[in-house]
């Protein structure tokens, strides 16, 4: 394997893990959009009173649903909880990227749970099991939110501190275009509100007391890249991500809930340059034709830019030309990368290809994504009645997989390309989008009665 598909492995498995806690938590995120549509200061009926939920949700609620998520996926219920504990250290002191220090407290707090499990299991007498769980919990919780508060929190501070001075920089430098390159990442990576309103707001804001109108508010909120690169899912994605692509581009366009396309784009990095080309000529757009709004758009909502849109037919066909021409480029981009990336999925008929006989079953995907060994277990309980069927079911990671006719491989969808990267050649691989409920098991089982009637 060479160190190009080395990083590019290790770059997926960060973002299939970021990835994995945010598609559960998808509706928080949509209730508070959508709600600060309705009442932030800006929005459409405004009330002070309510859009306090909605503060207090972004600054606490989110950031601990998703540690909570991120470290039950690696340790377990245990795990969420000490995840949960530790993401309150980062709460508690982080000044802009609370959210981003949550998603890196969550699986490693998960991680450190299993490793203190591992250690302490052999020393722990039989019955006082549930007493050393809970007490061993608590006390790393606490260690943890102490690290967090002391360690974790000030890097992620001082790394969105420095990406918003490069912002700043080239709006000094009036290479405003160029912004993108460091905003469209950092969205991803959920530093939007912190660039938006930490830097790209303030300024704005003098620049339309002055000449009422700033474009720095088109900036972050322009919902262009994102909904080209949703189409780009719903047109040329597979599995789950191209049914639900259709969804989530009429929520992110219409509801201003960008959140809703990082996962897409954290589960192909490489989208990543879909997204800063779309940024890029959507705010180059804005620029030459003088596009600009009278106040932050809060959330990025296409009918709440165009409300605080200045009056004039020429302003309103400026701001659409950049949003639409952001849309039109991501989605070339992000299509290019999608199709590029394809692998043929064996969901679609799961009986072909078997010339050699399956000896062996092997559940795939990365340490802390999913839950492959409960889908051995799964799979086993259906094979189980079958007497006549002798094939072994086993999990293991991507790392460690090699080469094998006889071997049929599972792995989650988002997984198959690593897999093929991992064991170059013909194998047999099926996608599927859940481990613990896929109609893919009753495919195998098909498989394997038919390749038994065929002896």
């Amino acid at each position: 394997m060479n160190m190009t598909t080395s990083i590019r492995q290790k770059v997926t498995k960060v973002g299939t893990v970021l990835t994995d806690m945010v598609m559960p938590n998808i509706a928080a995120f949509i209730a508070c959009g959508l709600l600060a549509a309705v009442c932030a200061p800006h929005g459409w009926w405004p009330n002070a009173e309510i859009y306090r939920v909605v503060s207090l949700s972004q600054a606490y609620l989110i950031p601990m649903l998703l540690a909570f998520t991120g470290g039950s996926n690696v340790g377990g219920h245990r795990g969420g909880v000490v995840a949960a504990i530790t993401a309150m250290g980062v709460i508690a002191t982080a000044q802009s990227a609370a959210i981003l220090g949550a998603m890196i407290a969550g699986p490693l707090a998960g991680w450190a749970v299993n490793t203190v499990d591992d250690w302490l299991r052999p020393h722990v007498k039989q019955g006082f099991e549930m007493l050393v769980n809970n007490f061993s919990a608590g006390i790393l919780g606490i260690l943890l939110a102490l690290v967090s508060y002391y360690g974790l929190a000030p890097v992620v501070d001082a790394g969105a501190n420095l990406l918003a001075s490069g912002v700043a920089s080239l709006i000094c430098w009036h290479l405003l275009p160029l912004a993108n390159l460091i905003i469209e990442p950092a969205k991803v990576l959920f530093l939007n509100n912190a660039l938006n309103h930490g830097i790209l707001t303030p300024l704005g804001t003098q620049a339309a007391d002055q000449v009422g109108r700033s474009i720095l508010f088109l900036v972050e909120t322009n919902p262009g890249p994102g909904l080209g690169i949703l189409l780009a899912f719903h047109y040329f994605g597979h599995g789950h991500s191209q049914k639900s692509a259709g969804n989530a581009a009429i929520i992110e366009f219409f509801g201003g809930i960008h959140e809703i396309y990082f996962p897409y784009v954290l589960s192909q990095p490489a989208l990543i340059l879909a997204a800063s080309a779309g940024g890029v000529t959507g705010t180059f757009t804005f620029s030459t034709l003088g596009a600009g709004l009278t106040s932050v758009a809060s959330p990025g909502s296409i009918i709440s830019i165009l409300l605080l849109t200045p009056q004039g037919i020429g302003n309103f066909l400026a701001v659409l030309a950049g949003v639409g021409l952001a849309a039109v480029v991501s989605f070339g981009v992000a299509s290019v990368v999608l199709l590029r990336s394809h692998q043929p999925q064996s969901e679609v008929n799961a009986t072909q290809h078997i010339q050699h006989a399956i000896r062996k079953i092997i559940i795939t995907g990365t340490q802390g994504i999913g839950t492959p060994q409960m889908a051995v277990a799964i799979l086993q309980a259906k094979l189980k009645p079958l007497n006549d069927i002798t094939v072994s079911v086993v999990a293991e990671p991507i790392s460690a997989l090699t080469p094998d006719q006889n071997a049929l491989f599972i792995a989650r969808e988002d997984l198959v390309s690593m897999v093929h990267d991992q064991v170059p050649g013909e194998i047999r691989i099926l996608g599927v989008t859940n481990y613990l409920k896929s109609p893919v098991y009753d495919q195998v089982l098909a498989m394997l009665q038919a390749q038994n009637q065929a002896k």
